[in-house]
């Protein structure tokens, strides 16, 4: 069991909240109201939204025997709404097939039952480095008595999903904060350590390899999302296949099938978020009688064939490479990143994780990629990794170092600034420090230059996403890792998390700072113990706060009101390659983002 540290978001504590009230006295939140600012901030986002009523599901006319869950939580209660967050639909629907993470994420103790309802509910998001508690009432958004966002169509009466949805949009400032994102932030924002990895279908050169790194990726409870790119002109588009471009899909399952006719085919499962008949059309759909009659009947109940229009469909793993163009995947340890369990042929091994705040401040620490004048990138944050020993398996004398580094408050931003992306341009480059470097002296504040460091590796070409992941394979040494934006004096707050399997150690040589952003702080926190399945714990280095800085400094640090210059493609450059992108002009600049809606 590990013991996790829940901050309450707003500093509200629902287990005082829900003693105060009950169902004479219901609870109504006032940090995310009825109004309109908690739906949209954009003027005319959606004119619907200006006919919505607030209701809860408890004595309205929206049903009349509501419930939090009903018989048990599946990937079937989530059907989109009017809202354009089938990403995170895409991800909620993932937890519900791991219960461990599901129930972390959604207390099951909580009800309708008129002895205990006050109104109240709650739900535990992981944000950028700690777990929140985030409390809403039960109000709900509805045009003539029906729920416009998230709903269950089957069950209408189930309301779990719906408050889920409403705890992130406060989370994410409103409504529309959750309007357009990447299936794979919602996914490490609810499993707390999920490690990202991104694909081109165009780059997948082995079709065999790619296959087996996401059957183990799935055997070992990782979550894999897809899409396709849309045009420019093209928010969500229907293909004469039936599948939606520039829309998230869920994969559920992949599987190799032997047909009464011995032979034997590779088919995946995706689910559309909608929950409705807009499905695959092709080879192995719903309607694909021709090839499922040669499915016995044992093995078709087995793979839960239906022929239902509820979104959830298979297609051959040749057409899914063929159509599918974004691949995501989200490892919930390193253990099954990039396929490196068949190395290690299924021996437990435990990683130790050490994870720093940090900040690009304007004229002190953000240094831009070091073009025009190279010195300026040696003055953005530095952190030390120190590898003491090489991995239990390979024998190659290398370590296996995971980093990432992850941009905060990037929704909030958005919806301060009214852009669509706020995610600044981002790498991170690992340097070895030379042998001949004496390390006694190394203490906060000390910095690193071009002639003590070896350039090792990095992330890849700058890019615009929330979050970068770099898997690298050095030998045992000092290295310093530098994340930086790509253009120079761009602010923002970021958190670097570093995997190491052997022996390391971690240290900041920044001046740090304090996380100046939401989640508001609190002087009490709530404790929960949970358990992720594999009896691991995490070690984790906890960066030193200070509670009083300047005014200046504290100016410095915030995160309103940053203008972003232009957004980019969400290359996914996956890690087959190393190559560093860092000219003058940013080749990404005036392309769009690769947003799922």
């Amino acid at each position: 069991m590990t013991e996790t540290i829940l901050h309450p978001y707003k500093n509200q504590i629902y287990s005082d909240l829900i003693q105060q009230h009950n169902i004479n006295n219901l609870f109504k939140d006032s940090e995310f109201s009825n109004i309109k600012s908690s739906l949209y901030y954009t003027p005319g986002f959606n004119r619907t939204l200006d006919n919505v009523i607030w209701k809860r599901p408890y004595a309205s006319e929206i049903c009349s025997n509501p419930e939090f869950i009903v018989e048990e939580a599946n990937r079937f209660d989530l059907d989109q709404g009017q809202l354009g967050n089938c990403w995170f639909i895409s991800a909620v629907s993932m937890i519900t097939q791991n219960a461990t993470i599901f129930e972390r994420v959604c207390p099951l103790d909580q009800t309708y039952d008129k002895k205990y309802y006050a109104g109240i509910f709650h739900f535990r998001f992981w944000q950028f480095g700690q777990w929140v508690d985030v409390v809403v009432d039960d109000y709900l958004p509805t045009i003539n008595n029906r729920l416009i966002f998230c709903q269950n169509i089957k069950e209408p009466n189930e309301f779990w999903a719906a408050l889920l949805e409403k705890a992130y949009a406060k989370l994410s400032c409103s409504y529309e904060g959750t309007d357009a994102g990447q299936t794979t932030d919602a996914l490490i924002d609810m499993t707390g350590r999920g490690i990202e990895e991104s694909f081109n279908t165009k780059d997948i050169k082995d079709k065999d390899q790619f296959w087996q790194t996401m059957g183990i990726a799935l055997k070992h409870d990782a979550m894999v999302g897809c899409s396709i790119t849309p045009d420019p002109t093209e928010r969500e588009a229907k293909m004469t296949n039936g599948l939606i471009k520039g829309h998230a899909y869920a994969v559920t399952a992949a599987v190799r099938v032997k047909l009464m006719t011995n032979e034997i085919v590779q088919i995946v499962r995706c689910r559309n978020p909608w929950g409705n008949e807009v499905e695959w059309k092709g080879a192995w759909s719903d309607g694909d009688l021709n090839n499922w009659n040669k499915v016995d009947q044992h093995t078709r109940e087995q793979l839960h064939y239906q022929k239902q229009a509820d979104g959830e469909f298979w297609m051959l793993y040749s057409d899914w490479l063929k159509n599918f163009e974004q691949i995501q995947i989200c490892n919930l340890s390193p253990d099954s990143f990039e396929g490196q369990l068949t190395a290690q042929q299924g021996k437990h091994i435990t990683w130790r994780q050490t994870q720093f705040d940090g900040a690009w401040i304007k004229g002190q620490t953000a240094g831009g990629c070091g073009q025009p004048r190279v010195e300026k990138f040696f003055t953005n944050p530095q952190y030390l990794i120190t590898i003491t020993k090489t991995d239990i398996e390979g024998g190659d004398g290398l370590c296996t170092v995971i980093c990432a580094c992850l941009q905060k408050y990037t929704r909030q931003k958005r919806q301060q600034t009214s852009v669509q992306q706020a995610e600044e341009y981002i790498n991170l480059r690992l340097y070895k420090i030379k042998d001949s470097i004496d390390m006694s002296q190394v203490g906060e504040g000390h910095k690193y230059y071009p002639k003590d460091l070896e350039r090792q590796d990095d992330t890849g070409a700058y890019i615009n996403k929330r979050e970068v992941v770099g898997r690298f394979r050095i030998k045992p040494g000092n290295y310093i890792l530098i994340p930086s934006t790509y253009e120079q004096d761009k602010e923002g707050e970021f958190l670097i998390r570093i995997f190491t399997e052997g022996g390391s150690t971690g240290q900041s040589l920044n001046i740090e700072q304090p996380d100046t952003g939401p989640p508001s702080s609190t002087t009490r926190n709530e404790k929960y113990e949970f358990n992720d399945g594999k009896g691991e714990d995490q070690s984790f280095s906890v960066m030193q706060w200070y509670d009083k800085l300047p005014e200046s400094q504290r100016n410095l640090l915030k995160y309103g009101g940053i203008a972003t210059a232009g957004v980019g493609v969400l290359c996914c450059l996956g890690f087959f390659s190393r190559k560093y992108c860092c000219k003058k002009k940013n080749p990404n600049k005036n392309k769009q983002p690769v947003l799922e809606y």
